[in-house]
Protein backbone atom coordinates (compact mmCIF):
# COMPACT_ATOMS: atom_id res chain seq x y z
CA UNK A 1 0.00 0.00 0.00
CA UNK A 2 2.84 2.50 0.69
CA UNK A 3 4.76 1.94 -2.24
CA UNK A 4 1.15 2.04 -4.31
CA UNK A 5 0.90 5.75 -2.67
CA UNK A 6 4.39 6.48 -3.36
CA UNK A 7 4.51 5.43 -7.09
CA UNK A 8 1.03 8.19 -7.52
CA UNK A 9 2.67 10.80 -6.17
CA UNK A 10 6.08 10.21 -8.19
CA UNK A 11 3.55 10.30 -10.87
CA UNK A 12 1.74 13.17 -10.35
CA UNK A 13 5.48 14.90 -9.61
CA UNK A 14 7.01 14.10 -13.14
CA UNK A 15 3.42 14.22 -15.19
CA UNK A 16 3.55 18.13 -13.09
CA UNK A 17 7.32 18.99 -14.15
CA UNK A 18 6.09 17.90 -17.96
CA UNK A 19 3.25 20.22 -18.22
CA UNK A 20 3.70 23.85 -19.36
CA UNK A 21 1.21 26.12 -18.44
CA UNK A 22 -0.88 28.42 -20.86
CA UNK A 23 -0.19 32.10 -20.74
CA UNK A 24 -1.83 35.10 -23.28
CA UNK A 25 1.03 36.71 -24.78
CA UNK A 26 0.99 40.87 -23.73
CA UNK A 27 -0.72 42.43 -26.37
CA UNK A 28 0.16 46.47 -26.67
CA UNK A 29 -0.57 49.35 -29.33
CA UNK A 30 -0.10 52.42 -30.20
CA UNK A 31 -1.75 55.32 -32.53
CA UNK A 32 0.96 58.17 -34.07
CA UNK A 33 0.61 61.34 -32.91
CA UNK A 34 -1.76 64.17 -34.97
CA UNK A 35 -0.72 67.61 -35.34
CA UNK A 36 -3.13 70.16 -33.76
CA UNK A 37 -4.90 71.03 -37.00
CA UNK A 38 -5.41 69.58 -40.12
CA UNK A 39 -7.29 71.37 -43.50
CA UNK A 40 -7.42 68.42 -45.33
CA UNK A 41 -10.22 65.18 -44.92
CA UNK A 42 -7.92 63.17 -46.37
CA UNK A 43 -5.01 61.73 -44.54
CA UNK A 44 -2.97 58.32 -43.35
CA UNK A 45 -3.16 58.03 -39.15
CA UNK A 46 -0.44 55.55 -38.64
CA UNK A 47 -0.54 52.00 -35.59
CA UNK A 48 2.13 49.88 -34.20
CA UNK A 49 1.29 46.79 -31.87
CA UNK A 50 3.38 44.27 -30.31
CA UNK A 51 2.36 41.09 -29.37
CA UNK A 52 5.24 39.29 -27.47
CA UNK A 53 3.84 35.26 -28.32
CA UNK A 54 4.19 36.71 -31.93
CA UNK A 55 0.09 36.24 -32.36
CA UNK A 56 -1.64 37.89 -35.46
CA UNK A 57 -3.80 40.90 -34.17
CA UNK A 58 -6.52 42.57 -35.88
CA UNK A 59 -6.65 46.36 -35.76
CA UNK A 60 -9.87 48.90 -36.10
CA UNK A 61 -9.78 52.55 -36.00
CA UNK A 62 -12.51 54.62 -34.75
CA UNK A 63 -13.65 58.48 -34.97
CA UNK A 64 -15.83 60.91 -32.64
CA UNK A 65 -16.39 64.48 -33.62
CA UNK A 66 -16.35 66.66 -29.69
CA UNK A 67 -19.79 65.77 -28.39
CA UNK A 68 -20.62 63.01 -31.13
CA UNK A 69 -20.96 59.65 -31.03
CA UNK A 70 -18.21 56.64 -31.84
CA UNK A 71 -17.72 55.36 -35.19
CA UNK A 72 -15.29 52.83 -37.03
CA UNK A 73 -13.96 54.05 -40.35
CA UNK A 74 -13.87 53.06 -43.78
CA UNK A 75 -10.34 51.24 -43.82
CA UNK A 76 -10.81 48.43 -41.58
CA UNK A 77 -9.50 45.16 -40.06
CA UNK A 78 -5.66 45.75 -40.64
CA UNK A 79 -3.13 42.83 -39.69
CA UNK A 80 0.31 44.09 -40.06
CA UNK A 81 1.86 45.04 -37.02
CA UNK A 82 2.97 48.32 -38.31
CA UNK A 83 0.65 50.22 -41.20
CA UNK A 84 -2.24 53.22 -41.45
CA UNK A 85 -5.72 54.39 -41.88
CA UNK A 86 -6.31 55.98 -44.47
CA UNK A 87 -8.90 58.60 -43.63
CA UNK A 88 -11.77 59.55 -46.00
CA UNK A 89 -14.10 62.69 -46.72
CA UNK A 90 -16.94 59.67 -45.81
CA UNK A 91 -15.17 59.30 -42.30
CA UNK A 92 -15.27 62.67 -41.35
CA UNK A 93 -18.69 63.05 -40.15
CA UNK A 94 -19.81 66.47 -39.39
CA UNK A 95 -17.72 68.99 -41.05
CA UNK A 96 -15.11 70.88 -39.19
CA UNK A 97 -14.18 70.53 -35.81
CA UNK A 98 -12.33 68.93 -33.32
CA UNK A 99 -12.14 64.98 -33.76
CA UNK A 100 -10.63 61.86 -31.74
CA UNK A 101 -9.29 58.89 -32.66
CA UNK A 102 -8.48 55.56 -30.82
CA UNK A 103 -7.28 52.21 -32.15
CA UNK A 104 -8.59 48.73 -30.96
CA UNK A 105 -6.15 45.33 -31.67
CA UNK A 106 -7.65 41.69 -30.89
CA UNK A 107 -6.29 38.34 -30.85
CA UNK A 108 -7.83 35.23 -30.11
CA UNK A 109 -7.27 35.66 -26.33
CA UNK A 110 -7.65 39.45 -25.53
CA UNK A 111 -8.59 43.29 -26.75
CA UNK A 112 -6.56 46.26 -26.01
CA UNK A 113 -7.27 49.84 -27.12
CA UNK A 114 -4.28 52.55 -27.72
CA UNK A 115 -4.49 56.28 -26.39
CA UNK A 116 -7.03 58.96 -28.03
CA UNK A 117 -5.02 61.20 -30.29
CA UNK A 118 -6.52 64.36 -31.39
CA UNK A 119 -6.37 67.00 -34.18
CA UNK A 120 -8.87 69.78 -35.52
CA UNK A 121 -10.02 70.31 -38.79
CA UNK A 122 -10.41 73.53 -40.48
CA UNK A 123 -10.62 74.21 -43.95
CA UNK A 124 -11.76 77.85 -43.72
CA UNK A 125 -9.02 80.40 -44.51
CA UNK A 126 -8.93 83.27 -42.57
CA UNK A 127 -9.78 86.90 -43.49
CA UNK A 128 -6.87 88.90 -45.19
CA UNK A 129 -5.16 91.47 -43.35
CA UNK A 130 -6.40 95.17 -43.65
CA UNK A 131 -5.50 98.56 -43.46
CA UNK A 132 -2.57 97.69 -45.76
CA UNK A 133 0.15 100.14 -46.21
CA UNK A 134 3.65 100.77 -47.77
CA UNK A 135 5.63 104.07 -46.85
CA UNK A 136 9.45 104.94 -48.51
CA UNK A 137 11.85 105.41 -45.39
CA UNK A 138 14.77 106.36 -47.15
CA UNK A 139 16.90 105.00 -50.49
CA UNK A 140 16.80 101.31 -49.53
CA UNK A 141 13.90 101.05 -47.47
CA UNK A 142 10.54 100.09 -47.11
CA UNK A 143 8.28 100.20 -44.38
CA UNK A 144 5.44 98.29 -44.45
CA UNK A 145 2.03 98.20 -42.17
CA UNK A 146 -1.01 96.24 -42.05
CA UNK A 147 -3.41 94.97 -39.32
CA UNK A 148 -3.93 91.07 -38.62
CA UNK A 149 -7.38 89.26 -39.47
CA UNK A 150 -9.89 88.94 -36.53
CA UNK A 151 -9.59 85.25 -36.90
CA UNK A 152 -9.49 83.17 -33.61
CA UNK A 153 -7.19 80.55 -35.38
CA UNK A 154 -4.78 83.31 -37.23
CA UNK A 155 -0.87 82.21 -37.00
CA UNK A 156 0.80 84.58 -39.11
CA UNK A 157 1.53 87.08 -42.40
CA UNK A 158 3.55 86.02 -45.28
CA UNK A 159 5.03 88.97 -47.22
CA UNK A 160 5.84 88.57 -50.79
CA UNK A 161 8.21 91.59 -53.26
CA UNK A 162 8.94 91.95 -56.86
CA UNK A 163 10.50 94.92 -58.98
CA UNK A 164 7.69 93.20 -61.44
CA UNK A 165 4.30 94.79 -61.40
CA UNK A 166 3.33 91.59 -62.06
CA UNK A 167 4.32 88.29 -60.21
CA UNK A 168 3.62 84.98 -58.12
CA UNK A 169 3.17 85.15 -54.66
CA UNK A 170 5.31 82.07 -53.92
CA UNK A 171 8.64 80.54 -52.18
CA UNK A 172 10.51 82.50 -55.47
CA UNK A 173 8.93 85.94 -54.41
CA UNK A 174 7.97 85.15 -50.34
CA UNK A 175 11.00 87.69 -47.85
CA UNK A 176 9.43 87.12 -44.26
CA UNK A 177 6.58 86.21 -42.08
CA UNK A 178 5.74 87.91 -39.14
CA UNK A 179 3.83 86.10 -36.21
CA UNK A 180 0.40 87.98 -34.32
CA UNK A 181 -2.20 87.97 -32.70
CA UNK A 182 -5.92 88.25 -33.79
CA UNK A 183 -6.86 92.08 -34.99
CA UNK A 184 -2.79 93.02 -33.93
CA UNK A 185 -2.07 96.47 -36.06
CA UNK A 186 1.96 95.63 -36.91
CA UNK A 187 4.97 97.33 -39.03
CA UNK A 188 7.78 95.68 -41.00
CA UNK A 189 10.55 97.22 -42.30
CA UNK A 190 12.14 96.19 -45.69
CA UNK A 191 15.87 97.44 -45.62
CA UNK A 192 17.47 95.09 -48.01
CA UNK A 193 16.18 96.78 -51.75
CA UNK A 194 18.59 97.95 -53.99
CA UNK A 195 18.72 102.21 -53.97
CA UNK A 196 15.74 104.11 -55.48
CA UNK A 197 14.28 101.00 -57.13
CA UNK A 198 10.73 100.84 -56.80
CA UNK A 199 9.23 97.27 -55.36
CA UNK A 200 5.85 96.04 -55.10
CA UNK A 201 4.25 93.94 -52.11
CA UNK A 202 1.63 91.26 -51.58
CA UNK A 203 0.34 90.47 -47.80
CA UNK A 204 -1.38 86.80 -47.49
CA UNK A 205 -2.70 85.78 -44.11
CA UNK A 206 -1.84 82.24 -42.73
CA UNK A 207 -4.12 79.73 -40.14
CA UNK A 208 -2.88 77.67 -37.74
CA UNK A 209 -4.51 74.54 -40.17
CA UNK A 210 -2.07 76.48 -42.97
CA UNK A 211 -5.13 77.88 -44.94
CA UNK A 212 -4.37 81.00 -46.63
CA UNK A 213 -6.06 84.55 -47.18
CA UNK A 214 -6.77 86.52 -50.35
CA UNK A 215 -3.90 88.44 -51.17
CA UNK A 216 -3.56 92.42 -50.76
CA UNK A 217 -1.36 94.14 -52.79
CA UNK A 218 0.09 97.56 -53.96
CA UNK A 219 0.94 96.22 -57.62
CA UNK A 220 -0.89 98.19 -60.19
CA UNK A 221 -0.60 94.85 -61.73
CA UNK A 222 -1.70 90.68 -61.14
CA UNK A 223 -0.42 88.71 -58.09
CA UNK A 224 -0.74 84.80 -58.85
CA UNK A 225 -1.00 83.04 -55.89
CA UNK A 226 1.28 80.50 -55.51
CA UNK A 227 2.14 77.33 -53.07
CA UNK A 228 1.68 78.13 -49.14
CA UNK A 229 4.08 75.66 -47.21
CA UNK A 230 4.67 73.53 -49.78
CA UNK A 231 1.54 72.67 -50.93
CA UNK A 232 -0.67 73.83 -53.60
CA UNK A 233 -3.94 75.56 -52.33
CA UNK A 234 -6.69 77.69 -53.90
CA UNK A 235 -5.86 80.43 -51.21
CA UNK A 236 -9.03 82.00 -49.81
CA UNK A 237 -11.13 82.28 -53.52
CA UNK A 238 -14.49 82.80 -52.07
CA UNK A 239 -17.01 80.03 -53.06
CA UNK A 240 -13.63 77.49 -53.97
CA UNK A 241 -15.07 73.94 -54.38
CA UNK A 242 -14.33 71.58 -51.17
CA UNK A 243 -14.83 67.63 -51.42
CA UNK A 244 -18.13 66.78 -50.44
CA UNK A 245 -18.91 65.53 -46.64
CA UNK A 246 -21.30 62.59 -47.06
CA UNK A 247 -23.04 61.33 -43.39
CA UNK A 248 -21.79 57.41 -42.21
CA UNK A 249 -24.58 55.16 -40.99
CA UNK A 250 -23.94 55.10 -37.31
CA UNK A 251 -22.28 52.64 -35.58
CA UNK A 252 -21.88 53.17 -32.33
CA UNK A 253 -19.11 51.41 -30.17
CA UNK A 254 -18.01 51.82 -26.67
CA UNK A 255 -15.94 54.91 -26.51
CA UNK A 256 -12.05 54.44 -25.66
CA UNK A 257 -11.12 53.48 -21.68
CA UNK A 258 -7.75 53.48 -20.18
CA UNK A 259 -5.68 50.45 -21.57
CA UNK A 260 -2.87 48.80 -20.11
CA UNK A 261 -2.11 47.64 -23.93
CA UNK A 262 -0.61 51.52 -24.77
CA UNK A 263 2.85 51.18 -26.52
CA UNK A 264 5.00 54.25 -24.89
CA UNK A 265 5.00 55.34 -28.85
CA UNK A 266 6.93 54.91 -31.91
CA UNK A 267 7.40 52.04 -34.13
CA UNK A 268 8.19 48.48 -32.87
CA UNK A 269 9.73 45.85 -35.44
CA UNK A 270 9.31 42.38 -34.47
CA UNK A 271 7.35 40.93 -31.76
CA UNK A 272 10.32 40.11 -29.00
CA UNK A 273 10.27 38.08 -25.85
CA UNK A 274 9.32 40.68 -23.41
CA UNK A 275 7.32 39.81 -20.39
CA UNK A 276 5.77 41.29 -17.96
CA UNK A 277 5.94 40.85 -13.89
CA UNK A 278 2.41 38.93 -14.11
CA UNK A 279 3.96 36.48 -16.71
CA UNK A 280 6.99 36.04 -14.83
CA UNK A 281 5.31 35.51 -11.33
CA UNK A 282 2.65 32.76 -13.83
CA UNK A 283 6.19 30.45 -14.79
CA UNK A 284 8.01 31.15 -11.64
CA UNK A 285 4.99 29.68 -9.18
CA UNK A 286 4.44 26.39 -11.33
CA UNK A 287 8.57 26.55 -10.33
CA UNK A 288 7.95 27.09 -7.02
CA UNK A 289 5.24 24.60 -6.77
CA UNK A 290 7.14 21.18 -8.19
CA UNK A 291 9.98 22.15 -6.20
CA UNK A 292 8.14 21.94 -3.22
CA UNK A 293 6.00 19.10 -3.87
CA UNK A 294 9.57 17.25 -4.50
CA UNK A 295 10.85 17.84 -1.29
CA UNK A 296 7.52 16.94 -0.06
CA UNK A 297 7.99 13.43 -1.77
CA UNK A 298 11.81 12.97 -0.57
CA UNK A 299 10.45 13.42 2.75
CA UNK A 300 7.59 11.39 2.19
CA UNK A 301 10.46 8.34 0.78
CA UNK A 302 12.44 9.44 3.81
CA UNK A 303 9.49 8.81 6.40
CA UNK A 304 8.51 5.46 4.73
CA UNK A 305 11.88 3.99 4.58
CA UNK A 306 12.48 4.50 8.24
CA UNK A 307 8.86 3.13 9.43
CA UNK A 308 9.22 0.25 7.43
Amino acid sequence: MKKFILAILLFLFFNLLGTKPVLAGVLKLSLSPLPSYKNTTNFRLYYTYFETEGKTATVNLFIQKDGKDWRQTVARDKTEVSGYFQLEGSDIYDGEGKYNFYASASTSEQTVNSATVSTTLDMTPPGKVTEFGKERLNATTYRIKWKDPEDSDFGKVYLYRSKEKSFSADSGTRIGEVGGSPSETKTWDDGSIENNVEYFYALRAVDHAGNSSDIVTDTPGIVQAGAVAGEETSLGVPGAAREEVRLLPKELTPSPSPSEGELGGGISSEAGAIKTAETLLGKNKYLLLGAGLGVFLILAYIFLRRKK
